[in-house]
């Protein structure tokens, strides 16, 4: 599916959201409410009965002054339909962070959108580079990626698991902690720029979301409370991870420029998993020559008129990852083919394995963000 953030993207993923909850059916059990969702003293409460104590009134004070704008519940309504004890949430409502300068957030539909000012921070073009850092980020938790368009810089996450603060759950901490409430949680994600209008949006949507503790699974209604709630934390978990956890600085935020060559991942005219460079063939390809020596690949044959680069790959100490501020690219040390061509004005490269297979969808997702980065580093010497 495409999305365009602006006006539309709310009225797509909402579409989404809707449809992936509609079908489930919700009930609440005692286990759910273990967690900060309950009240300091329980709810003992519930078990008290209360004592029927003759009203009276000192003879002095008989005269009752009224205040009209106290709201006095209709005698006519049933007590009973009122919230009491654990069909009450008391979970803090989450508020978007605006931790980027010249950056506004918005709800909408539910939806959490948070719109930078590229103007105002002298910046043009690094949607590209926050696309790149949300695959980083995704990598480094563990987070898959179910669906992914990286040409239009949207994607849906696989299931994954929080605490009610949207702090990660990994196996081993289910297992140290067995009592905790595990949150799977699925995600829409879109990164989209409005050149003109010298704004680039970063917006999520929760699509997906259950609740277990113990192994089993808790019900509850994913309301519109809950939608805001965790679409708010996922983007400002992201947010945050790009100036704390090896993310990109300041600076990185104002290198985009015209002229600012990328390397984004889409598909080739054969349907596989390419890197689409926005430079030039002769560019791309003695950029290209140049930096694979440089990253670990020995090249062993280059055919610049069919475009093809031939190489064995021994992977580079964790120093040069390191330095570099990059991904491992996670492939073996290995003979590998690289492909070089034109399409549709923008130049593609397409990597092979040893049997010149290309290497599969989750390989290549994998050894994206690291080998990306590394194509624009070189090619924005």
């Amino acid at each position: 599916m495409r999305f365009q953030i602006n006006t539309n993207l709310a009225g797509i993923l909402l579409v989404s959201t809707s449809v992936l909850l509609s079908g489930c059916s919700f009930y609440l059990t005692d286990l759910l409410h273990d967690s900060p969702k309950k009240a300091n003293n329980g709810f003992r409460y519930l078990k008290t009965d209360a004592d029927r104590m003759k009203f009276s009134v000192d003879p002095e004070h008989n005269n009752f002054n009224f205040n009209e704008s106290y709201y006095i519940q209709d005698e006519n309504k049933n007590p009973d339909d009122a919230l009491v004890g654990k069909q009450i949430d008391i979970t803090a409502p989450i508020q978007i962070l605006d931790t980027i300068p010249g950056s506004v957030s918005t709800l909408k539909n539910n939806i959490a959108v948070l719109s930078i000012d590229t103007y105002e921070n002298g910046v043009e073009n690094y949607d590209n580079i926050i696309w790149e850092h949300l695959i980083h980020y995704l990598k480094v938790h563990n987070i898959a990626i179910e669906k992914i368009d990286s040409l239009n810089n949207t994607l849906t996450t696989g299931w994954f698991s929080v605490d009610v603060n949207f702090n990660r759950l990994t196996p081993e901490k289910l297992a140290k902690d067995d009592d905790i409430d595990e949150y799977r949680v699925k995600y829409d994600v879109a990164i989209k720029s409005d050149p003109e209008k010298h704004v680039i949006q970063i917006a999520a949507a929760l699509t997906n979301f259950k609740v277990y503790n113990r192994g089993d699974r808790l019900y509850a209604d994913p309301d519109s409370f809950v939608q805001s709630r965790y679409s708010s934390l996922f983007i400002n978990d992201f947010v945050s991870s790009l100036h704390h956890e090896n993310g990109i600085d300041d600076n990185d935020l104002r290198i985009g420029y015209t002229g600012y060559i990328t390397a984004k991942m889409g598909r080739d005219k054969n349907g596989q998993y390419a890197w689409i460079v926005n430079a030039d063939y002769e560019t791309v390809w003695n950029r290209f020559v140049k930096m694979l020596p440089n990253c670990g690949f020995e090249i062993k044959l280059s055919e610049k008129t069919r475009g093809i680069i031939d190489v064995d790959y021994d992977e580079p100490s964790e120093k040069f990852f390191t330095e570099n501020g990059i991904d491992n690219y996670v492939i073996e040390d290995d003979k590998y083919r690289f492909q070089v061509g034109i399409e549709n004005g923008q130049t593609v490269i397409t990597i092979f394995n040893n049997l010149k297979q290309p290497l599969s969808d989750d390989l290549f997702l994998k050894m994206y963000s690291g080998f990306a980065r590394s194509i624009e580093m070189e090619f924005n010497k």
